[in-house]
């Protein structure tokens, strides 16, 4: 396996693809991302982060992970990978507060401790807050910036290396405005099914341009995750051979146009927060990490290959 030290080679490792079973006969896909949410007394809470429309009505779920090894006693990513199957799958997950708002997370200590129990490190790359941007950050933004998503289109993956797939696109309406007055925006970029839950990402390496200057250097931040896309309805005529009758069959299709809707990434630390009471109200222990976090990335645009993406190693709670 690679050792990952680009953004993008670390991106690799920040996605799992969700194969899900919809009771006996219904299945599906769909991309779900790692995000830890600080919260308000600086507690860090992994999470794992996709669509609500992923998961809900969902019997059972499957996530592949990769796991671990120690080299030279730095963690990297090994050659090997396991699926973890989960009953009553949508049962993890807490939804957005705002019922319009196509965002769940499902809090996923609990998962890597068990783990951790049974002599199973996972390796994993994270997003996390400083990763989204401000609004006077936007507003420094172009309408038109350069996006990659992260996801598994019509179930789409290297199943060998259990990796996901890049796409890359464009902005299609301001990263700073919301669209249609909503907490939303669109991208130019061909999204299909499996492909919801994606994150959507602003990745320039080398170089970058702003408003007024090309910068030398890298930049990184997430837009948002992407939930859903316009699409048209194409009609024709099915035709035979040797007709049999006068009436036509006719055949309606709905056929993407290669825009795609995602939500704003400001969505995520909402719904942080809401995992965050949602938990205490249960009196649950928050499952926060077992390490000492990282320096913060700068909180405008310029971005370097971020420190907090990396390895999490989880301790055991029995």
């Amino acid at each position: 396996m690679i050792d990952p030290v680009t953004i993008a080679e670390q991106l690799l490792f920040s996605t799992v693809q969700m194969k899900i079973q919809y009771g006996r006969y219904a299945s599906g896909s769909g991309t779900g991302f790692f995000f830890i949410h600080t919260t308000g007394d600086h507690q860090r809470l992994p999470l794992l982060i996709t669509n609500n429309h992923v998961v809900k009505g969902s019997t059972s779920g499957t996530l592949c992970l990769h796991e671990a090894e120690l080299i030279d006693e730095v963690p990297k990513p090994s050659d090997q990978f396991f699926p973890v199957v989960f009953g009553n799958f949508s049962e993890y997950w807490i939804p957005h507060p705002d019922q319009k708002i196509d965002l769940c997370a499902m809090p996923i200590q609990p998962l890597l401790d068990g783990l951790q129990h049974f002599g199973r490190a996972v390796y994993y790359n994270y997003i996390d807050q400083s990763f989204i941007l401000s609004d006077s950050d936007l507003q420094g933004l172009s309408a038109v910036e350069d996006i990659l998503m992260i996801g598994y289109p019509i179930g789409f993956s290297d199943e060998v290396n259990n990796l996901p797939i890049f796409r890359r696109g464009i902005t299609a309406s301001h990263p700073a405005i919301n669209f249609k007055g909503r907490s939303e925006g669109v991208i130019d970029a061909a999204c299909f099914p499996g492909s919801s839950g994606s994150p959507v990402m602003l990745v320039n390496e080398g170089f970058y341009k702003t408003k007024t200057e090309t910068r030398v250097g890298n930049r990184a931040a997430l837009l948002g995750v992407l939930y859903g896309g316009p699409q048209w309805s194409a009609e024709g005529f099915i035709v035979q051979e040797i007709p049999t009758r006068i009436s036509r069959n006719i055949s309606h299709t709905r056929v993407m146009i290669n825009l795609g809707y995602y939500i704003k990434a400001k969505e995520i630390l909402t719904l942080g927060e809401h995992v965050t009471m949602t938990l205490r109200s249960r009196d649950e222990k928050l499952w926060t990490t077992k390490f000492n976090p990282p320096a913060p990335l700068p909180t405008g645009t310029d971005r370097t290959v971020p420190s907090s993406m990396s390895y999490i190693k989880v301790n055991p709670t029995g």
